[in-house]
């Protein structure tokens, strides 16, 4: 869900990054000539990595077992990124849960020889764990407010498919220091949807985010993909003529959202 490209093997090839509803993170490295086939990251026992909930593929069947030391029970992994948390020079990771939190995992190795601890931590917000406030899709670590230090940018999904309040985009800002994050309560950056519109006026559910400077003024922007749900003539929402998926671009003090449509033979 959400691919990060990124160096992790520290080999001078960009690899993909990501997690899936499977409940575990992977990876495809880079080579000469091209991607390599999906594997699991392993910890440093060479075992699998999970939050609770993860499917057996040697079982066919889903499965529960807790490995946040009762702190996330029943937490589901659908995201991953490689982020250097502790500032040691290496990649830690992420773990974004299908529920409201994030969970981190240490590498006590480094980016040539991982050795990650198979033990998450939740990501606290003061003395609490992070609560995303709905289903988190993916997290970005990227200086939003521009002060050396990097937050916590993050889409969520909302009801994907019901009548129920759909997505938004929330902003943590860091307010720790280099090696020591340490993050404030959620601001809004994009609100949750409501799902009253009658076109496809914005994002509302399954909200994956990405944070560049699309027109070069210098200031952040946010990209938004995810699925507009409008209301037909006996308004009901969820009518599958009326759920597209498109990617909306939200500039900084602009006037509004534009939106792309993505056409359906891409996203099945």
């Amino acid at each position: 869900m959400q691919p990060q490209f990124v160096d992790f093997n520290a080999d001078g090839h960009t690899d993909i990054v990501t997690a899936t509803f499977d409940g575990s993170p992977w990876v495809s490295y880079g080579s000469a000539k091209g991607f390599l086939a999906p594997r699991t990251i392993l910890d440093k026992d060479g075992k699998r990595m999970w939050l609770c909930q993860f499917y057996d593929w040697d079982k066919g069947e889903w499965a529960q077992s807790d490995r946040t030391g009762g702190k996330g029970v029943g937490a589901h992994c659908i995201s991953t990124v490689a982020f250097d948390w502790d500032a040691d020079g290496d990649f830690d990771l992420i773990l974004g849960d299908y529920g409201k939190g994030l969970y981190l995992v240490r590498n006590e190795g480094t980016n040539a020889e991982p050795k990650f601890t198979g033990n998450p931590e939740p990501v606290m917000v003061g003395d609490k764990a992070l609560d995303a406030g709905d289903k988190i899709t993916a997290p970005r670590f990227v200086d939003w407010d521009g002060d050396g230090l990097a937050d916590i940018v993050l889409g969520t999904f909302g009801d994907s498919w019901g009548g129920g309040k759909g997505g938004g985009v929330v902003w943590f800002r860091n307010v720790g220091k280099k090696g020591e994050p340490r993050f404030e309560d959620a601001r809004t950056l994009i609100e949750a949807s409501a799902k009253q519109g009658n076109s496809a006026s914005r994002p509302d559910a399954g909200l994956y985010v990405d944070v560049a400077d699309i027109n070069g003024d210098g200031k952040l922007d946010l990209v938004v993909g995810g699925y507009s749900l409008w209301k037909d003539a006996e308004a009901k929402p969820n009518a599958a003529a009326n759920r597209k998926p498109y990617v909306w671009v939200y500039l900084q003090k602009a006037e509004a959202a534009k939106p792309v449509e993505v056409p359906d033979s891409q996203t099945k």
